[in-house]
């Protein structure tokens, strides 16, 4: 079962903080959880208490309480390393508080759109989410999409779990995770600010964005979102592989469902703008000279 597979993987990692092995499946604390088979239950907890915003907003699932949820798993992998006295490697910080950074980041700009963005905020009350459903039906959803969250998040648990036994010779793989990550985080960052900068100017109240980093990529906060994803990923090989083969499950879970999602997303925005914009000279000279995801650099 997935359980015993976990239990596995977290007996593995048991060496590593130092936890008793009599404590194994006994209720750990903070500073013994990582090293028990409750390590990935706790990831999913802590990717829960910000999905509790959909209590007050649905759409919050899937915004706000996302965002938020990335950071808090980042922050409470942090702590309970720290509380068991674990050794966290330079490189192993650099992954969580790219979580942490994205996380906040994020989270803080899908609220102030939801605030300040009339024409986002229509779109949201109409959005099938944010259809009313009785409370059961809105915890299933919350619970369901933190484990997606955790799945996505979960190798910079493995990450923590084996940091102090991998070999140097696997530095580059990290190194080359680690910088994906985080130029994927800057760049979505900036292509936020970028669009709602140009939406909140005169020409973007009828015009596509098409500055800066929107000038040759049509969806650049997509690709940022799917390089943060799969630069976290990369970062946590070197750890899913010290763990097992199980720890691969969750994680390719998730970095495969964001890249599925971003990847049709830009394909239903392309539809949509085309409709809307199709027979503008300069729209069809803008698609033709930019990339979908991937920027178009000739």
């Amino acid at each position: 079962s997935s359980n015993s597979a976990l239990g596995d993987v977290a007996a593995k990692a048991a060496k590593v903080v130092a936890a008793p092995a009599k404590a194994k499946m006994a209720i750990p604390t903070l500073a013994t959880v990582l090293g028990t088979a409750y390590s990935f239950p706790f990831l999913w907890a802590l990717s829960i208490v910000p999905c509790l915003l959909g209590l007050v907003n649905p759409v919050y699932v899937f915004s706000v309480g996302y965002g938020l949820s990335v950071a808090a798993q980042g922050i409470g992998l942090l702590a309970a390393a720290s509380a068991s006295g674990v050794w966290i490697s330079n490189l192993c910080l650099a992954h969580l508080l790219g979580a942490v950074f994205y996380g906040v980041r994020l989270g803080a700009f899908l609220y102030w759109r939801s605030v300040t963005w009339t024409e986002w905020g229509r779109r949201a009350k109409n959005a099938p989410e944010a259809k009313p459903m009785p409370p059961p039906a809105r915890l299933a959803v919350i619970i369901t999409c933190a484990l997606l969250y955790a799945c996505m998040c979960s190798p910079m648990l493995w990450h923590v779990q084996s940091a102090n036994v991998l070999p140097a010779s696997q530095n580059f793989v990290i190194v080359l995770g680690l910088a994906t990550q985080w130029i994927g985080a800057v760049l979505e960052a900036v292509a936020d600010q970028q669009k709602s900068a140009y939406k909140f100017s005169d020409a973007g109240k009828s015009r596509w964005c098409d500055v800066g980093v929107w000038s040759r990529c049509r969806h650049a906060n997509y690709l940022g979102e799917v390089m943060f994803w799969v630069g976290a990923f990369v970062a946590g090989v070197p750890g899913m592989l010290a763990s097992g083969p199980v720890s691969f499950v969750p994680a390719v879970v998730g970095v495969g469902f964001i890249v599925k999602l971003m990847t049709s997303q830009c394909a239903k925005q392309d539809e949509k703008q085309a409709g809307r914009y199709g027979d503008d000279a300069e729209y069809k000279a803008w698609v033709e000279n930019s990339g979908s995801l991937f920027p178009k650099l000739a």
